[in-house]
């Protein structure tokens, strides 16, 4: 996807075509319409202990 820079802070994240321009103060929008949150995991390397012998 595409950032414009002319485009509003609060408008980047929206999904909605109608994206107001960088010059326009908005504190919230009615029509705001988040994407969806991706839930990350975070993995860890297991560590296996090569050095000592049962």
């Amino acid at each position: 996807m595409k950032r414009n820079p002319d485009v509003n802070k609060l408008c980047l994240s929206c999904r909605r075509q109608c994206k107001q321009a960088a010059t326009a103060v908005i504190s919230s929008c009615p029509r705001y319409y988040p994407g969806p949150k991706i839930k990350r995991e975070n993995w860890k390397q297991m560590e296996l202990d090569l050095l000592s012998s049962p």
